[in-house]
């Protein structure tokens, strides 16, 4: 069966979440993680550090400027992802839906292109 690449792209609101809902959000990813692992399915999943470790490079006037933070003003992070394959993107939304239990998470769902692969 033919699959797509899919990257689930995990977004969160800048206050910390309370503990009852970080440990909802974590059992999700932990089921997805598990799920996605029997099938083969898994290529990568990280946590990205805090946004205050984040540097961001730009070109101004011919040269590249290194500023502190990220270079969106946002009222969410992002904060971790997972490239993942699946039959379709209604699959990808599902399992996006199983990393999202709670207000303060929001799921992009994108797919991927392997370039080397083209």
């Amino acid at each position: 069966m033919k699959t797509t690449t899919f990257a689930l792209l995990i977004y969160r609101a800048a206050q910390a979440p309370t503990p009852a809902n970080e440990r909802r959000a974590l059992a999700g990813h932990r089921a997805l993680q598990a799920a996605a692992s029997a099938r083969g399915d898994l290529h990568a999943v990280a946590q990205l550090d805090d946004v205050g470790t984040a540097k961001t490079v730009t070109v101004r006037r011919g040269a590249h400027t290194v500023t502190d933070g990220p270079y969106i003003e946002s009222k969410e992070w992002l904060v971790g992802f997972y490239l993942i394959d699946c039959r379709n993107e209604d699959e990808a939304i599902e399992r996006a839906g199983m990393i999202c239990p709670i207000e303060d998470h929001a799921i992009e769902v994108r797919p991927v292109r392997w370039r080397w692969r083209e």
